[in-house]
């Protein structure tokens, strides 16, 4: 009988890649779907030449986001394969499309228990995660915005005030020491962890070059509607980091649903014309949820073939920092990167 049961175990486990993969499809089709009236209009207002290359650097900027979370999870001493980590990452960002924000750091969680990383541990790589996105768009615009789309920023000043708290966020006892005195409060053992500060570096790198990329991403739609000169370049990357910033920080929008597209209409207005600026923003809302679902379903695919935890590994801590290898019980340890 337990023979069966763990035939059927084993059995269950091979087959869930493949129906996580189907539900990713199902699910991003009818995201897609139910978008595609601004998929449509985006097609005829920009063209297809500009929208194909605007597709390609979403998803390319959408990727340097993971490698944010990754770079934090490896501060936090939380080892795993890469494609694993890229994997449940991508198909989790599916779950910002709901309401609330529970839904990705669950599926995070979830990940945690299978590589041996405490859940509180993996709360606070998405803290940190959100920290880093929010910090790194606010000083690319606050760096960029002022000189390139001065007349946008009328009545988004709010927004600003919140860049000081967020730079304190980045050190790397910070996020934790919050999340102790809120374990305190509710009687739990304290994180007491510390994220490596070359990884913190690390993440911050690659939340820059996000904003890079995706603003690349806004640069090539505002061209082609009639956007010229270096301001245009420095209202686009300005723009989409106050953008995701804002819609970040306003918890009740799914994905920043409507607040990311009034920013991005108060940057490039000015510019290109209200109508225009829409467009773009409707266009790039519909193309960051395509590079969503593109890399949801490539994570899906990559989970399933990547490698996995065989019957005589391990999970536990390495004793050095907070750092968690895959330990094979055969008595050889792996570092999994």
């Amino acid at each position: 009988m337990c023979i069966e049961a763990r035939e059927l175990k084993r059995g269950i486990r091979k087959g869930l890649p493949a129906l996580v993969g189907l539900v990713v499809l199902a699910a991003g089709a009818w995201l897609i779907y139910r978008d595609r009236s601004g998929l449509a209009a985006a097609y005829d207002d920009v063209g297809a030449g500009s929208l194909l290359i605007s597709a390609l650097l979403a998803v390319l900027g959408t990727a340097c986001i993971e490698r944010i979370w990754a770079s934090v999870l490896r501060g936090l001493g939380t080892r795993a394969p890469a494609r694993q980590v890229a994997g449940v990452f991508f198909v989790s960002q599916l779950g910002k499309y709901l309401p609330g924000s529970v839904w990705p750091v669950l599926a995070q969680i979830q990940f945690g228990r299978r590589v041996g990383a405490p859940r509180r541990n993996m709360l606070a790589a998405n803290l940190i995660m959100l920290v880093v996105v929010s910090v790194s768009g606010l000083l690319s615009s606050a760096v960029l915005l002022p000189w390139a789309a001065r007349a946008g920023l009328h009545g988004l000043g709010w927004v600003f005030v919140l860049l000081v708290p967020l730079v304190a966020l980045l050190h790397p006892r910070a996020v934790p020491a919050l999340l102790d005195a809120a374990f305190g409060l509710l009687h739990r053992e304290p994180l007491r962890l510390r994220v490596d500060g070359r990884r913190m570096w690390a993440a911050m790198g690659w939340g820059f070059l996000t904003w890079v990329l995706l603003g690349a991403h806004l640069l090539v739609m505002t061209r082609a509607l009639g956007a010229t000169g270096a301001d245009a370049i420095g209202a686009a990357i300005g723009g989409m980091g106050l953008a995701f910033a804002a819609g970040l920080l306003f918890i009740p929008a799914p994905a920043g649903a409507g607040l990311r597209e009034a920013v991005l209409v108060a940057t490039f207005g000015p510019e290109i014309g209200t109508t225009n600026a829409l467009a773009v923003a409707v266009a790039s809302r519909v193309l960051l949820l395509v590079a969503d679902v593109t890399l949801a379903l490539a994570g899906a695919l990559v989970g399933r073939t990547g490698p996995a935890l065989s019957a005589g590994d391990t999970p536990r801590s390495s004793g050095v920092g907070n750092e968690t290898e895959v330990v094979d019980t055969r008595g050889s340890v792996r570092d999994e990167d």
